[in-house]
């Protein structure tokens, strides 16, 4: 019995989720929907665009959908561990760090975490691969790359958690594209 209605609880809750955020997008959903049972595109196509390449990588970061660390181990990590980048890349004889973005029409970095990176970059180049869904386009930037942006991009703020971010134009992208 208690199975039965646990199951039947499980049902009213999905079916209040699809209600809550049918049609939405993951930049207009707060952390808690843009990752639970979904599917990291992004995340996908870098992989298969590191295949295609045949280029070595592996998964580092704490970004997995599939692995996701429990919240209150989470807040006790320091930001400079938070902050690691998806991947580890190994090509031309030397590695470097790969950091995943989705996106639409603009991309969006953290102003914090790109302070992070700037640490990363002392110990291996770090690199962002970008995946636009709406233009199905990537592009891959170097953390500077990103940096000497601040003057095209726009400024804002992620309601769920008050975090500054620099938004770029996938339109300004074209230099990178892959």
């Amino acid at each position: 019995m208690s199975t039965l209605k646990d199951l039947k609880d499980q049902e009213k809750l999905a079916q209040m989720l699809v209600d809550k955020f049918d049609g939405t997008i993951d930049s207009d959903g707060d952390f808690q929907l843009r990752n639970t049972n979904r599917i990291d595109i992004a995340q996908v196509k870098a992989e298969e665009y590191l295949d295609s390449k045949n280029i070595i990588y592996k998964n580092i970061g704490f970004d997995s959908k599939d692995d996701r660390i429990p919240s209150a181990m989470w807040f006790q990590v320091p930001s400079f561990l938070r902050c690691m980048p998806d991947l580890l890349v190994y090509a031309s004889n030397s590695i470097s760090f790969l950091e995943v973005k989705g996106c639409r029409d603009e991309v969006k970095f953290k102003i914090d975490d790109l302070h992070e990176y700037n640490l990363w970059n002392g110990i291996a180049p770090v690199r962002f691969f970008v995946y636009s869904n709406t233009e199905d386009e990537k592009w891959v930037l170097s953390l500077a790359d990103v940096w000497n942006r601040l003057g095209s991009g726009k400024f804002g703020k992620y309601e769920d958690n008050n975090k500054i971010y620099l938004a770029i134009d996938c339109k300004q992208l074209e230099d990178y594209k892959r």
